[in-house]
């Protein structure tokens, strides 16, 4: 039997080497030890400019995988750039993008996580605080300093939603970001968030499974199966779309 085969895209930075600089692809290693402890097969996709071999990427998978990572290229959502904002790379941007459309088009399911949920607001022409200075209202911790296994923050879910199905009214996750979710997408919806409203979880609830949220789900797996219903659930979709 096939197993179920997950697209996760790698970024891309420069890495210092024998006294020298060269561009890197790197992945963290808890996304792909999730989906080989619940038995589905990651792939890791390198990115390409290449309208078609995205297509051929994309049709690879049984769905996709978006991560974390910089901060994503403001003019992409049609913004200027703002003093806060942080390191980002303008044609990894693009790639995610057209990768995350594509296997929406494909009607693969799509779990973005972190920055990956960021940029599924953008597929579907949302917008981002640049930082939370932006925010309009005063704000709790987002970037934890502590262990990333530690919890952070309390979410709130919203009752017939997705992430309430899987994973309950309120829970406790980690948090590694300083940008957020500003203009909500066209056809998303808010899924969750924390006592300060900043917005961690959307979800396209038109679609069998497109949901992204905004802890590192994937980190928390590695102590804990809290975070299990969200990956099995995801799994299971993609399963279904092969």
């Amino acid at each position: 039997m096939k197993k179920t085969t997950i697209g996760i895209p790698v970024n891309s930075t420069m890495v210092l080497s024998n006294n020298s600089t060269k561009q890197t692809y790197i992945l963290n290693e808890e996304y792909c030890k999730i989906l080989f402890q619940l038995g589905a097969i990651p792939i890791l996709l390198p990115p390409t400019n290449k309208k078609s071999e995205i297509c051929s990427q994309v049709n690879l998978c049984d769905g996709i995988l978006l991560g974390g990572g910089d901060d994503i290229y403001p003019l992409i959502y049609e913004e200027e750039p703002q003093k806060k904002l942080g390191n980002y790379n303008e044609e990894l941007d693009n790639y995610h993008v057209f990768l995350g459309k594509q296997n929406i088009a494909f009607n693969k399911p799509l779990l973005g996580i972190c920055k990956g949920m960021q940029i599924l607001n953008v597929i579907y022409n949302g917008t981002i605080y640049q930082d939370l200075q932006y925010f309009p209202n005063e704000t709790n911790m987002h970037m934890q300093s502590g262990h990333r296994n530690d919890m952070c923050h309390t979410v709130y879910s919203k009752k017939n939603t997705k992430i309430n199905e899987l994973l309950g009214d309120k829970f406790t996750t980690n948090s590694f970001h300083h940008q957020v979710v500003k203009k909500v997408g066209d056809q998303l919806i808010i899924s969750a968030h924390t006592k300060d409203n900043v917005i961690e979880a959307i979800e396209n609830p038109n679609l069998p499974f497109c949901l992204g949220v905004q802890w590192h789900p994937e980190i928390m797996a590695m102590n804990s199966k809290s975070m299990n219903p969200l990956f099995n659930a995801f799994i299971s979709a993609c399963s279904q779309a092969n």
